[in-house]
């Protein structure tokens, strides 16, 4: 299980680094949905499979960041700060004009996904319930603000690649609820068992 973790992490890491690079770039360059809604969930993906490849062994190595992580507040809060700063359209069109941003917005997006994963299992029901109540409505409302925008949030993006992106950003909020319920369930049913 590890080893496929660990191979689903590289090959996802490689398919959101290959977006930023010629010629695969001109698709985040012209497109909102590649941008927002394929290499930044890659990303995320990316960095939470790594955390879940790595296991309890790779942690004991590094006992400061357990400690820093207690409930999963820590983590969470990352993750949560490093989405919604990506999710700013002045964000996103740096990201398309400067190389720089661009390295960062990968190696930010990155990491938040292995400190949501490494957060998800010390963190009880009260930081669930609140992060996830705070963070799939604001995916929510974002995403269907861009599909009824009048007008352009970004200045590299067409009104029409904007509403796309946003109807993209509606089905993952939707995909995330049904993950992270599902999650739910599956936790209590093993706490009740």
């Amino acid at each position: 299980m590890r080893a496929w973790q660990a191979s689903a992490a590289g090959l996802c890491t490689a398919a959101a680094l290959a977006l930023s690079l010629p010629p695969l770039r001109s698709l985040i360059e012209q497109s909102m949905v590649w941008h927002m809604a394929v290499q930044m969930p890659l990303l995320m993906v990316a960095g939470a499979l790594f955390g879940a490849s790595c296991g309890a062994r790779c942690l004991a190595a590094l006992p400061w960041l357990q400690s820093c992580n207690r409930y999963g507040l820590s983590g969470f809060m990352l993750a949560l700060c490093t989405t919604a700063f990506w999710m700013l359209p002045t964000s996103i069109d740096r990201a398309i004009v400067l190389p720089a941003v661009d390295a960062a917005k990968l190696a930010t997006l990155w990491l938040a996904g292995l400190a949501l994963q490494r957060s998800l299992q010390p963190a009880p029901a009260a930081v669930h319930l609140f992060f996830a109540g705070f963070v799939l409505p604001m995916m929510l409302w974002l995403g269907l603000y861009m599909v009824s925008a009048d007008l352009r949030l970004c200045n590299a993006y067409t009104l029409a690649s904007q509403q796309q992106a946003g109807r993209a950003l509606v089905l993952w909020a939707v995909v995330a609820a049904v993950w992270w319920a599902g999650g739910w369930v599956r936790r209590s049913a093993r706490a009740i068992a």
